[in-house]
């Protein structure tokens, strides 16, 4: 009862807010109603329109071909691709309103601009074609360089710069950036270069070690120092570096107590062990790498103020993949190489694959397009890898927000995003896709463009 009274306030609002441009015309052809749209497509005001009839507009070239016309004419729904006037391409869906016996009574179209879709599926195919002519030299260059690093941006080559000077310094260093990015990389790079590189590198998590082990682990025990230690004591962290490069992974997880000990023992070049009162001196080179902003923890007092002006001395802030975009491709090339060789494997990925993956944000940095290619590598069957295969390599990868933080908006598009990639591989078409979900083929062309090809419009 309710949809009988209010049909028309219902459908006079499915008009207004639907994304196509609806025409209806009568069985004569004259357009009884129009969106706003009509200037911008084909160049005539909206009101002016309204009355002028399909047949005229036809002869004058203005709807040609009229998919209103040919529905009038045949009686049967068409659908039809049309250039206008304005240089819109748009697709046309046609169908004919009878009334309860039977007789036309007049046409409906929907039309969708797909002109903007049809520009980027043209650049993507430039992008793919342009990969696949640079994939020789790509490869090259991959044989020449020492670390898929060879091709990097301004950003990264002065940070490389800096990294090459402070190198042979016996400077402490502080490494920044996002989780992921490629700080460890940075540290052996800095100590490969130095005078110590032949001499031990070490890597401590910070975070990684509980509070009740981390003193004893860092700075070593002398014996009897506590219960279960080792007899005859430990060597830490410090006097095991030796000569060589000491790094402090996750520095802004090191306990407050601990901070004190550091500064101490970078002031004095000297560490003491745990349960002992002799001053060994420190001969290693320290490296401080953090994902976190240590300026923001000191105004929370959660780092010590003089302990971060100490470590940082030197400090170099290494951007994320998603800013040297054009390392990406390179990168893949070093990693598909690794794993292809730990795997005894030969696999590649096709050239719209690449695109594909060069185009993504990589939240992750380095680390998560690691263990995307491995995956690749690992859960395909064919040499070739191509988009077949993103839904099931991607469906571990995680995700750029927990559930918890996503609104209902987004928790729905990445369900739906699911369900789409699902549905795209059983369906490689947006044809046949469309008619499976029972929407319009351009409909599910925007939807692979945005659930399958990385982009929105």
């Amino acid at each position: 009862m309710y949809l009988k009274e209010n049909a028309y306030i219902i459908l006079k609002q499915i008009l207004k807010d639907s994304f196509d441009e609806i025409f209806i015309a009568d069985a004569e052809g004259d357009i009884i109603y129009a969106k706003q749209f009509t200037e911008d497509l084909f160049g005539i005001p909206h009101k002016k329109i309204i009355y002028m009839n399909v047949f005229h507009l036809e002869k004058e070239g203005i709807f040609f071909p009229s998919v209103i016309v040919n529905v009038l004419k045949n009686k049967k729904e068409e659908t039809l691709i049309q250039e206008t006037r304005k240089k819109k391409k748009l697709i046309i869906s046609g169908y004919p309103i009878f009334n309860k016996t039977n007789e036309l009574i007049g046409a409906i179209s929907f039309s969708r601009d797909v002109t903007e879709v049809e520009q980027l599926q043209k650049e993507n195919k430039q992008v793919a074609k342009a990969i696949q002519s640079y994939l020789e030299e790509i490869a090259e260059l991959k044989k020449q360089a020492t670390h898929p690093y060879s091709i990097i941006n301004s950003k990264m080559a002065k940070i490389l710069d800096v990294a090459s000077k402070v190198a042979g310094l016996d400077v402490t260093v502080l490494l920044e950036g996002e989780s992921g990015v490629g700080k460890n990389h940075f540290a052996q790079k800095i100590h490969q270069m130095s005078p110590r590189k032949n001499k031990p590198f070490i890597e401590v998590n910070c975070g990684a070690i509980s509070e009740s082990l981390i003193e004893s682990e860092l700075f070593g025990y002398e014996d009897g120092a506590f219960t279960g230690a080792k007899k005859g004591g430990k060597k830490g962290y410090f006097e095991s570096a030796g000569r060589g490069t000491l790094v402090l992974d996750e520095i802004g997880e090191l306990p407050m107590h601990l901070q004190v000990k550091l500064l101490s023992v970078l002031q004095n070049q000297s560490v003491t062990r745990v349960g002992g009162t002799k001053k060994i001196d420190m001969n290693c080179r320290i490296i401080c790498a953090t994902n976190q902003n240590l300026e923001e923890m000191i105004l929370n007092k959660q780092f010590r103020e003089d302990l971060y002006y100490r470590i940082n001395v030197i400090k170099l802030t290494i951007p994320p993949l998603r800013e040297r975009r054009e390392e990406i491709i390179p990168l893949i090339y070093g990693v598909l190489e690794e794993f292809n060789e730990k795997y005894g494997m030969d696999k590649h990925f096709t050239p719209e694959m690449l695109a594909w993956i060069s185009r993504q944000e990589w939240p992750g940095n380095v680390r998560e397009l690691r263990n995307f290619i491995e995956k690749a590598i690992i859960t395909t069957d064919i040499k070739e890898i191509n988009f077949k295969f993103v839904k099931d390599i991607t469906n571990n990868m995680p995700s750029k927000k927990a559930t918890k933080d996503l609104t209902l908006k987004e928790y729905l598009e990445s369900v739906e995003k699911d369900f789409f990639v699902s549905m795209y591989n059983k369906y490689p078409s947006s044809i046949q896709l469309g008619k499976k979900l029972g929407i319009s083929q351009s409909t599910a062309n925007r939807k692979i463009r945005k659930y399958i090809c990385g982009s929105q419009f």
